[in-house]
């Protein structure tokens, strides 16, 4: 059952002066005004107390029925099938798990089937420019829309122009925190709208709307909109596995671990630093960290010093830049990964298991109950010190073990599979009966 509009629940989010000018907004130059503003929210949500609490935006959610109605956008009921298939997106990505699902979504349709539409609500891309490069994401699509319209408010409109002359049996909506442009210009396509919950620990726009399936990629997420009565769907996330196999890992000495992600994953404040995990794992005689993805000289430099003040070679932590990261951990041989601090990984956690690695992730609770990355698999260990690191990094061999297994391989499976089975629209299995702890 679908919880009821402004109900109060734990990961509630709520504005009211937001939501009173979006209500109030009776012309389009007023509501491109309010959409503004609203965009402007963004940077709040990386603070407390909504970072990694609030989910949730019943009250703004309201709005949408009334934007679209205000601005004369009429019902278009169909019925739901992959025959003819839109993804709305803000954008795409270089790196980043919600771009990699994009990618996953459009290879499974095929590009004969899907249209890709960007609302690009912060106006990035112009034409007549070329249009962005998909190659990167290999998100296949007969054909890419950029919405171009100078306003917010002018934005809705065309992406349901647009969506009324394409008249799709299915739309994937993939959006960003408060793209209001996304979620309003889809809604009156409701009947065949999934609401892709990629969002997971910051409020979005589109949330608790009655959509014909509010879908979850990450556990953690799914038990909060579970609680909060949201009747959603966990699809889980997959990936491939690498198409060939890597060349021969070389002759190393020690335990190699690695890590993956943007540099911004490591810095936000925790309890801990980034570097009392890495020190954790570079104390282990002879061990060495391969750090996979985009890292600035800042965050290298911060590294690099605390490693040396302790004694460490600095040389024993390397950053590798972004590379594939499956076949990187394949072929480099690597023992353990560790989870991105104090932002967790997510998909990247994902691909490492699949690489065949027990995945450590640390996390901050402090930070709340939402940024805890949680996989329901034997693989997956959660620690909150780095004393714990240090624990499990004395378990190495029965973790890789462990990890390398009949029983942990066939969970792994059972777990990406329910993303193939829910594009194909079967039936999942419930997932176990559990909350979130609290804060």
């Amino acid at each position: 059952m679908r919880a009821a509009a402004g109900e109060r629940e734990r990961f509630a989010y709520s504005n009211p002066e937001h939501e009173a000018a979006l209500r109030g907004a009776t012309t389009p130059e007023a509501l491109a005004e309010a959409l503004v503003r609203l965009n402007d929210l963004i940077p709040s949500f990386m603070h407390p107390p909504i970072y990694a609490r609030r989910l949730h935006s019943f009250g703004l959610d309201e709005t949408v029925p009334l934007i679209a109605s205000r601005l004369g956008l009429k019902d278009t009921p169909g019925v739901k099938s992959n025959d003819n298939v839109c993804i709305v997106v803000t954008r795409l990505y270089s790196t980043g798990g919600h771009s990699q699902v994009v990618a996953d979504i459009a290879r499974a349709m095929g590009a004969e089937n899907t249209t890709l539409i960007y609302s690009d609500i912060f106006k990035h891309f112009r034409y007549p420019s070329p249009l962005p490069d998909l190659s990167r994401f290999s998100a296949p699509n007969r054909a890419l829309i950029l919405l171009q319209a100078p306003t917010l408010s002018e934005r809705i409109t065309e992406l349901y122009t647009h969506l009324r002359a394409i008249r799709p049996t299915r739309i994937f909506l993939v959006s960003n925190h408060m793209d209001m442009v996304s979620v309003a210009g889809c809604w009156p396509f409701r009947s065949v709208v999934d609401f892709i919950h990629h969002a997971d620990y910051m409020p979005s726009i589109g949330a608790t709307l009655p959509f014909s399936a509010h879908v979850d990629l990450t556990y953690t997420c799914h038990l909060a909109c579970r609680e909060a009565g949201l009747d959603p769907i966990y699809s889980a996330m997959k990936a491939a596995r690498p198409a060939v196999a890597p060349p021969p890992t070389p002759e190393k000495r020690g335990l190699l671990f690695a890590t993956c992600g943007h540099s911004h994953k490591y810095v936000k404040p925790g309890r801990y630093r980034w570097a009392d995990f890495a020190l954790a794992a570079l104390r282990t005689p002879e061990s060495r960290m391969l750090h996979i993805g985009p890292a600035d000289d800042a965050f290298r430099q911060s590294i690099t010093s605390v490693l040396a003040a302790e004694g460490i070679d600095p040389a024993r932590y390397e950053f590798r830049g972004v590379a594939p990261l499956q076949a990187e951990l394949i072929s480099r041989g690597v023992d353990l990964y560790v989870s991105s601090y104090p932002e967790p990984g997510g998909r990247a956690n994902l691909e490492a298991m699949i690489a065949g690695l027990p995945c450590l992730a640390p996390t901050e609770i402090a930070a709340g109950p939402l940024i805890v990355d949680r996989f329901p698999l034997p693989q997956f260990h959660l620690l909150s010190r780095p004393d714990e690191l240090s624990a499990l990094i004395g378990r190495s061999a029965e973790l890789k073990d462990q990890a390398a297994g009949p029983e942990a391989r066939a969970a792994l499976d059972a777990e990406m599979s329910r993303f193939d089975s829910y594009l194909a629209g079967e039936a999942l299995s419930p997932t176990a009966d559990e909350r979130l702890p609290e804060a």
